[in-house]
This record gives C-alpha cells, structure tokens and sequence, in this order.
C-alpha cells in the first residue's frame, strides 16, 4: 500500500468545501462552497491555484457537471432544485425534485453520467436517517428518483468501461456498487466498502482513475483512500486536517489529486489546532484521472434552444451573479426574471 501526504495548496477558508473537478476541455478545476452558495473556476498546476471566476447564488450550491459545449454552462443542484448555470452568472431553474421536503432536505453531491444525465442526491439538514434519495435527470424524461431511502447521499462515479456505478451514502458509511447497463440503468446494487464512522470516519465525495481504481475522502479520517476495483486498499492520503470531503484528479500534469476540506461543525479548540480546515488541499499521485463526463442535453437549433421549457412552469427568479475574481465586486447585481424558455437574456 502506496502513503502519501497533501499539502494546503490554497489560503483561501471554506466552510464547506465540495464538489471538487477537473474539466480537461476547460484545462480549469473547480469546486464549491456549499453554505456560501460560491462557485470557483481556476487554473490549477501543482500547488498553483489561481482563481479565474466565481459566481454567487442565492442559497446552497452543492453539485454541477459543465454542459458538452462548454459555453453553455453547467448544470447544478442547489437548495432543492435543479438548474441551469450559465457562464455569465444567470440561473434558471429546470426541476426541482426536493421542493416537497423544503427546507429540512437539500440537495447534495451529484455527477453527469457517461450517457449525459445529471444524477443528484439529497439529505436532511440535521442528517435525519432515510430522508434522502437519488435522482437521475435529462430534459427529456425531468427528475427521476433512482434510490430513495438515502441518509447522506454522497459521491457517485462510474468505471473506465463504463458496467460499474460506485455511489456514497454518508449515513451509513457505504461505498455502494451497481453493475450498469448498456443504456446506463443500474442493477444488483452491493456493499463495495463499509467504514465504521465513529472509528475511521464517513466516505464522503469520490473520482475514478484511469486504472479504474476508487478515490474517495474520509470525512472526520483526516485522509482520501484509494480503492481497487476488487475492494483492496491501495493507498492512504494523509490530511493535517479532519473533514476531506471531495476530490479530483487532473492539473497540469494530468495526476494531482485535489481535495476540498471543511470548517463546519469543528469546535473552536480544533480550528485553533488545525488551520488548514477549509482550505484545498493537493498532492501528485502518479496516475491520471478520467475525462469530466459532461451533461448533454438533447440536440437542438438555437431556436428550439430558446424555446425549451423546464418541468416547473411559470416564472423563474434569476438569483446568482458573476463575481469579479480580483476584489469580489458584483458585476452582474440587477434582479431580473426569468420565464420558461429564457436561457440566456438577450
């Protein structure tokens, strides 16, 4: 079994750090704070971080996968919703799957498919047992709930051949596996990795490698674990921090792993002994990261691009703004709205 150690690689606090990714097309890594609603964009090469853009939402911002034409934006799932992002800082709201729960359950981590849909899961705010679940969703066919019955739903990614779907669930402290089909339906789900939370700590977000190997973060393990597919142990990456929570493999050089960490719920005693919390952390792990899978919605004209519908009707509050990466300034700040088919303004 191969140690490694990752350093802080960014000065910047978060309280809660996820969603960390690597976008080759862009040659940019990304990731969120989640109770801040912020999303960054930046270049990444070793321990160089520089921020390129961030935007603001209104509320929590806790997944994304970019569109296949990168220029359209991203996907996301924020507060109970799924919306649509784009690169100018405008959001329009496409299904929102947990508004019958709002505001004890949240969105959480979520993932494009190989096939192109955005898969997302939920979780009570006080991380009550079972109120969770799973949804895959496509313009096409809106939001369905895959699993539910979810306590913490947490990193999901696939296989290099694209047959296996590895799925967290926090609560229980499960690494799950489905054998996935041809069309990308998952079966015979089964227990890939149990962690004893109390004494190793929860799996929280995950990537695949190249060599189909499993990546995932220990929350509360001050470490990331990379697994094989079989279930062994291949390596441990030490933290001097307790609550690694997502992780990413790209970077200049193709093979660093980037690691979001958090502050949240950490006493003041604890954040005095380790000031590292909240901060990215990153180290070369010699083995290179598969490409982002992207949301592909349907093809369309640009006409027909402008006259889609999303799956709740009415109106839609655009509440994000692009942020100005040098001093935080707002550039985009007037309230406008939204309705069915408005992507963009025009």
């Amino acid at each position: 079994m191969r140690d490694f150690v990752a350093i802080p690689c960014t000065t910047d606090l978060y309280e809660l750090g996820e969603c960390c990714r690597w976008d080759e097309i862009r040659g940019e890594l990304s990731w969120v704070d989640v109770y801040a609603g912020r999303f960054f964009r930046a270049s990444a090469n070793g321990t160089q971080i520089n921020i390129l853009a961030s935007y603001q939402v209104d509320g929590v911002i806790t997944a994304l996968a970019p569109f296949e034409q990168r220029n359209d934006g991203w996907i996301v799932g924020m507060n109970q919703s799924i919306a649509h992002l784009s690169e100018s800082g405008e959001v329009h709201e496409r299904s929102r799957p947990e508004s019958r729960n709002a505001p004890e359950v949240r969105t959480n981590d979520g993932a494009a498919d190989p096939w192109g849909r955005f898969w997302l899961g939920s979780m009570a705010n006080d991380f009550a047992k079972g109120r969770g679940s799973l949804y895959r969703y496509h313009e096409s066919s809106g939001a369905e709930t895959i699993l539910d019955n979810v306590t913490v739903s947490n990193g999901i990614g696939w296989s290099p051949d694209e047959r296996t779907m590895y799925y967290v669930d926090s609560g229980p402290g499960t690494i799950s596996a489905f054998d996935v089909t041809d069309t990308g339906e998952i079966t015979s789900g089964r227990v890939f990795a149990q962690l004893n939370a109390e004494q190793e700590g929860a799996p929280d977000g995950l990537c695949v490698d190249a060599e189909g190997a499993i990546w995932v973060a220990v929350w509360g393990g001050y470490q990331v674990r990379r697994y094989a597919a079989n279930g062994e142990l291949l390596a441990r990456v030490a933290l001097s921090t307790a609550q690694p929570s997502s992780c990413a493999i790209g970077g200049a050089n193709g093979t660093t792993l980037y690691i979001t960490t958090a502050r949240e719920d950490m006493s003041e005693e604890l954040l005095e002994s380790e000031r590292d919390a909240g901060r990215l952390f990153c180290v070369d792990v010699d083995v290179a990261g598969l490409p982002l899978a992207p949301y592909r919605p349907s093809p369309r004209t640009n006409d027909e691009w402008m006259d889609t519908e999303s799956d709740i009707g009415g109106e839609s509050a655009c509440f994000a703004h692009l942020v100005c990466a040098v001093c935080g300034a707002v550039i985009e700040s007037e309230p406008h709205v939204h309705r069915p088919g408005s992507y963009l303004d025009q």
